[in-house]
C-alpha cells in the first residue's frame, strides 16, 4: 500500500514537474456552448507567456499582437479611448499554482491581476500535454458578455544551448 501511495505521489510530482518553465502562447481559441467558433480577446495572432516555478508561484500575460501606442508615452496620460483599448487588448495576472494530477486540473490561484475581480480567485484550468505543448482549457468565462470556453496552447520556451 506505501509503495502504491509513495508511487502516485511521484508520478503527480513528475506532472507538476511538466509545468515548470516559461511557455509562449501559440493559439488562443474559444467557442460558446453550441460550439460555434467565438472571437479571441487575444486576436488572430495571439501573444503570451506563461511561468511556473519550482516554488508554486505562476504569472500569466497575454495580448493581441500589433496593440497600438498611446500617442504620448505616459500611462497616466492615455485617451479615454486609448486606454480602453491597451485594458481589452491584455490580461496579466498572478500567484500561485497547484496541480491535481488525477483530475487533470492547474489551478492559479490569483494574488493580483490587471482584471481586479479575479484578484482572490481561483482559475481552474484543465490541462494535458500534447505533442511538447500545454494545452489549457477554461471553464465557461464572461467575455464581451458572452459565455465562452477557450483552449490556449502554449509552447515551452527552451535555452539557446538546449
Amino acid at each position: 500500500f506505501l509503495l502504491a501511495m509513495a508511487c502516485v505521489d511521484l508520478h503527480a510530482m513528475m506532472e507538476a514537474d511538466k509545468f515548470i518553465g516559461a511557455w509562449r502562447l501559440v493559439s488562443a481559441e474559444f467557442r460558446t456552448a453550441d460550439g460555434a467558433i467565438a472571437e479571441s480577446p487575444y486576436g488572430s495572432e495571439p501573444q503570451g507567456l506563461l511561468i511556473y516555478d519550482a516554488l508554486g508561484t505562476m504569472s500569466a500575460q497575454l495580448s493581441q499582437s500589433g496593440r497600438r501606442p498611446f500617442a504620448v508615452a505616459d500611462r497616466l496620460a492615455g485617451s479615454a479611448e486609448e486606454i480602453k483599448s491597451a485594458f481589452e487588448s491584455y490580461q496579466a495576472y498572478y500567484g500561485r499554482f497547484t496541480v491535481d494530477e488525477r483530475e487533470h486540473v492547474v489551478t492559479h490561484t490569483v494574488m493580483q491581476s490587471l482584471l481586479p475581480n479575479w484578484v482572490g480567485t481561483e482559475q481552474r484550468r484543465h490541462y494535458k500535454f500534447k505533442d511538447g505543448r500545454l494545452i489549457l482549457r477554461t471553464p465557461p468565462l464572461l467575455i464581451g458578455g458572452r459565455r465562452v470556453t477557450g483552449e490556449l496552447v502554449w509552447e515551452k520556451l527552451r535555452l539557446a544551448r538546449e
